[in-house]
């Protein structure tokens, strides 16, 4: 009987024991993370799981511990102390569209809005003004931007269709940059270094008789100007006639004027310091639709070699004026596979400016000139191009499809934008009020008249409900009612509805003026009835497409919300609307994370 006891002590042990090692498997069990739960990396805290930790704010000690929980169904694994629970960051994003970062090891940084909201800090504003603040803009050096064209100086986009194309809203918002900047900097301190004033400091090879050059030198007697006549194998390989650039880091914009035979070509060397490569731009008279290329110039494999396509302006005097800065970030950018994160960008001190050289024949002036900057050329660039490509419509069409929602919304190519023509009419109005040549307000009045035209009659306004006039950046039936270039065509309306008429103007000027001044009335009105519409309570809407659609609505993006917020107090300033100024605050708030109220 003894023994028989023992063996059940010692069965009964066993069993017990068995237990204690299966309930010890099973609890561990429960507290292993999720299986394949992609949010896994965000729970392991420092020092392991269990870990004690200190909220130094309050002063109180906690433990931080590893559970099981769920967000709407889904399974997650979370972090727990005794008075909170902590769910990852990466879901709290996604969820509620914020954004954060790590300020250093130990502290983290939450923002609602990853785009900074500005307000202008203007308090006034005319036609004359600089425009909002495209001072701090940079269109040259979007991802978006292909090149900077050399045969006409106008960007060139592939925002919408990988060939580059002119699109008019880049084209007028490069013109209003530089023209902002142009303001912002001191023109009459502008510096200005001469090359080439000396005969030796035009050189060029003689080592073979292919590569061999010519330099001739004549003075105008009349006018005193100097010329120099260059004459150079015109094959790419050779290095011509060339003159040394000034190496100073501001000094990236360099101008000349020139005269070439058909066979003529330019090329600027430079180096980047940070990896010692050397790019050729090599600037040829050939019409191609890729603007900037790779080609097999180069001599080595330190040595990077690209085309620009320079059109055919042989036997013409042409001014040209080039930033190296940008054409050999935007030549360096086709290198990459057209991801943002492809896309270079060069400032001053990146680069090494070595030398310009000629090829083939050519007369140019003898004074070569390196500066900081060509704001104004390049403002006047971006107007003359828009009075001369300007169309019988009084319009300047977009060459390419645009889609939206789907495909449910599709613009052939060939459609205008109430953002472009308004963008227009604020930088056909500057030019104006730079060189007073009538001939800018005259493009800009011409410009007017797509916006008392319906979209389905070809022009850019929508009428929502009938009677609320929307001027539509994408003028698709039904009306999408896009805010931003709603916005932006109000501020071209004004900007020509506020230059003063005058006896010597055309009669056409003088009445187009008055039209403009109707048409943002018009605009205003209905801006402060429906602006309502695009709050969301947290955010904006993009736009209204979801009323003609019966699709759901199309939130802004935190950067678009910002530039809504900018618009309407610049529109507040011009107006002195109260509504306006209400909404801004509001918004703005938004972006700080405040939300509407609940019932």
């Amino acid at each position: 009987m003894v023994n028989s006891g023992r063996r059940q002590t010692i069965y009964l042990l066993g069993a017990i024991a068995v237990l204690f090692v299966l309930n010890l498997y099973f609890v561990n069990k429960t507290q292993e993370p999720i299986a394949d739960d992609p949010l896994q990396a965000y729970n392991q805290p420092k020092g392991g799981n269990g870990e004690n930790f200190v909220d130094k704010k309050h002063g109180q000690h906690g433990h931080l511990r590893q559970i099981r929980c769920s967000a709407d169904g889904k399974p997650l694994t979370c972090m727990k102390d005794d008075e909170d629970v902590y769910f990852p960051f990466s879901l709290i994003k996604k969820r509620f569209d914020v954004s954060g970062h790590d300020i250093d090891e130990n502290n983290f940084e939450w923002t609602t809005s990853y785009a900074r909201v500005k307000i202008p800090e203007f308090k006034t504003y005319t036609y004359a003004s600089e425009f909002g603040h495209f001072a701090s803009y940079s269109v040259e050096t979007r991802d978006r931007v292909r090149c900077i064209n050399p045969a006409t100086g106008i960007p060139m986009s592939t925002q919408w269709d990988s060939t580059p194309y002119y699109y008019p809203i880049q084209i007028a918002q490069f013109g209003l940059q530089h023209y902002s900047r142009m303001l912002a900097a001191n023109e009459s301190t502008l510096r200005l270094v001469e090359l080439g004033k000396e005969h030796r400091d035009w050189q060029g090879s003689a080592s073979t008789v292919h590569e061999s050059s010519v330099r001739t030198y004549f003075k105008d007697d009349e006018t005193g100007v100097e010329y120099v006549n260059v004459s150079a194998g015109a094959q790419l390989t050779n290095a011509g006639v060339y003159v040394y650039l000034k190496n100073e880091p501001d000094l990236h914009v360099v101008h000349f004027r020139w005269r070439p035979a058909e066979n003529a070509s330019f090329t600027f060397l430079v180096k980047v310091l940070e990896t010692g490569s050397l790019i050729l731009l090599n600037y040829v008279q050939v019409e191609d639709t890729r603007c900037v290329w790779a080609d097999k110039v180069a001599a080595g494999k330190d040595q990077i070699s690209f085309t620009y396509a320079l059109g055919d302006s042989s036997n013409e005097w042409t001014n040209v004026t080039r930033d190296l800065l940008v054409d050999a970030a935007r030549a360096m950018t086709t290198l990459g596979a057209g991801k943002k994160t492809d896309n270079v960008i060069y400032h001053p001190g990146d680069l090494k400016y070595v030398s310009v050289g000629f090829r083939g024949e050519a007369t140019l002036l003898q004074r070569i000139y390196q500066k900081p900057q060509a704001h104004r050329e390049l403002f006047l660039t971006a107007a003359d191009w828009a009075v001369q490509i300007q169309d019988s419509k009084g319009g300047w069409s977009i060459p390419v499809e645009r889609s939206i929602a789907e495909r449910k919304l599709v613009l052939p190519p060939g459609w205008y934008s109430a953002m472009a023509q308004g963008h227009m009419l604020s930088l056909l109005t500057r030019a104006w009020t730079v060189t007073k040549n009538e001939i800018y307000l005259q493009s800009a009045v011409k410009g007017m008249e797509l916006f008392q035209k319906l979209a389905n009659d070809g022009g850019v306004r929508n009428d929502f409900l009938e009677n609320m006039h929307w001027y539509e950046e994408y003028p698709t039936t039904p009306g999408s009612f896009v805010l931003n270039g709603f916005l932006y065509s109000l501020i071209g309306l004004y900007d020509l509805s506020n230059v003063e008429t005058s006896k010597e103007f055309n009669k056409t000027v003088d009445e187009g003026i008055n039209v403009a001044n109707q048409l943002f009335i018009n605009g205003t009105r209905s801006l402060l009835t429906l602006l309502p519409l695009f709050d969301t309570g947290s955010g904006s809407l993009y736009d209204l497409r979801h009323v003609g659609l019966g699709s759901a609505p199309n939130l802004a993006r935190w950067d678009y919300h910002a530039v809504h917020v900018y618009l309407i107090e610049w529109l507040h300033i011009i107006t002195g609307e109260q509504l306006l100024a209400d909404t801004a605050q509001r918004w703005a708030a938004y972006a700080r994370g405040n939300r509407a109220k609940h019932n």
